[in-house]
C-alpha cells in the first residue's frame, strides 16, 4: 500500500471513529434513556406505599374500640 493511500486510510478511520463516539454522547445527552427514569432508579413508589400502609395501621390502633 502507497504510504499516502495509508495516510488517507487512516485519517478517514480515525475521523468515522471521532464523528461516532461524539455522535453516540450527544445523542445520548439530547434522548435520555428510558431506562433512567425517576421510578426505576428510586424505589420511590415502594416506599411511599409502605409509609400509606404504617400510617393506616397506627390509625386503627388509635382508633378506640
Amino acid at each position: 500500500m502507497r504510504a499516502s493511500t495509508r495516510v488517507n486510510v487512516t485519517n478517514r478511520l480515525f475521523m468515522t471513529t471521532f464523528l461516532v463516539a461524539f455522535s453516540s454522547v450527544a445523542l445520548s445527552s439530547a434522548i435520555p434513556c428510558p431506562a433512567h427514569t425517576l421510578d426505576s432508579d428510586s424505589p420511590l413508589a415502594a416506599v411511599e406505599q409502605k409509609e400509606k400502609l404504617e400510617k393506616e395501621k397506627l390509625e386503627r390502633m388509635s382508633r378506640p374500640a
